[in-house]
């Protein structure tokens, strides 16, 4: 029997999960939280009744449990929730909205509910949420691709040196530009031996995603980095390179022409570029995790074992002095 053409399946949540064994105050109580996003509590029982779901359901988890390696699991279970805070409150605010239609339409192009609850490791009652969360994160990433653009200086380390990785060399030339911004180009420029070239660029959304066509730029946290911040962190886990960047402006109200990447993109990359499109605010409203489930990642948007395995780190540029008069 010849299986129609998938016009979308509900793997992009498992995609960017990574659901594989390939991967090792004041408000609401964190003892009783998985997470908290700004003042929204992620309820510690909710999880661990998914987490068992997923071992009496899904093989892998099952086999993960025997094997002692459910923590990944875990981490999956807790950053689903908190993407689902997150592109709530971001709906609300963009104005986005998901038809029923279409979310039976993903849930069904993806083997129906039984199937698809399976492969994306989530109970049969919450799917639908999660499919309308896909949908609505695609549709954010689709619509800063015509109006968002960031201006930057940045290099790529590369490079190993005795006692000295490209991280070492990477963070320590994001302290020193954190340290002096005015100084940032002629520190790049040295760092990078490109002493007579500017490090600095204006790029916005939808030349990244033309730039690179699998959307790793365009998905990046070079353009979910606050203004005035310097982002250091590794583009691509299979290659040793870091890039560093010392994000000037970010302006989420440019007249930039989209040249059609919204519709030549894919429903992954787009869901990846509305992921990374959560990131501001996810630093506004804050999002704490509970210490059993790990460390939240801002730079990869997900939650990290601890700190030593971040995939990036944020720096805020140093005060600069009022001007005199």
């Amino acid at each position: 029997m010849r299986r129609p053409a998938r016009a979308r399946a509900l793997l992009v949540v498992l995609t960017a999960l990574g659901l594989a064994l390939t991967a090792c105050g004041s408000g609401p109580s964190q003892a009783n939280s998985a997470a908290i996003v700004g003042e929204e509590s992620v309820p510690l029982g909710d999880v661990q009744h998914e987490i068992q779901w997923m071992i009496d359901n899904v093989p892998q988890a099952k086999q993960a449990k025997q094997q002692r390696k459910l923590d990944n699991f875990a981490r999956q279970a807790v950053s689903a929730r908190v993407m689902h805070e997150l592109i709530s409150v971001a709906a609300q605010r963009e104005k986005l909205r998901v038809n029923d239609s279409r979310v039976s339409d993903l849930i069904n192009s993806s083997g129906g509910v039984q199937q698809a609850s399976k492969a994306v490791g989530v109970a049969p009652e919450r799917l639908r949420q999660v499919a309308r969360d896909q949908l609505l994160i695609e549709e954010l990433g689709r619509s800063y691709l015509d109006r968002l653009e960031v201006s930057f200086s940045g290099t790529v380390i590369a490079d190993e040196r005795p006692g000295s990785t490209a991280k070492d060399q990477a963070m320590a030339l994001g302290r020193k530009i954190a340290g002096d911004p005015d100084r940032a180009d002629q520190l790049i420029r040295q760092a990078s031996g490109q002493q007579q070239q500017s490090t600095n660029q204006r790029m916005t959304l939808a030349q990244s995603l033309s730039a690179g066509g699998d959307g790793q730029l365009a998905s990046s946290a070079l353009f979910g980095t606050p203004a005035n911040t310097v982002v250091v962190f590794q583009p691509s886990q299979q290659q040793a390179a870091w890039l560093v960047a010392l994000v000037e402006e970010r302006d989420t109200r440019a007249n930039a022409s989209a040249s059609g990447a919204g519709q030549q993109a894919s429903s992954q990359v787009l869901y990846q570029i509305g992921v990374r499109m959560l990131a501001p605010l996810a630093n506004e409203l804050g999002v704490r995790i509970n210490p059993r489930y790990g460390v939240w990642d801002q730079v990869a948007m997900t939650i990290s074992p601890n700190e030593d395995q971040l995939a990036g780190y944020e720096l805020p540029v140093r005060d600069q002095p009022t001007a005199k008069p």
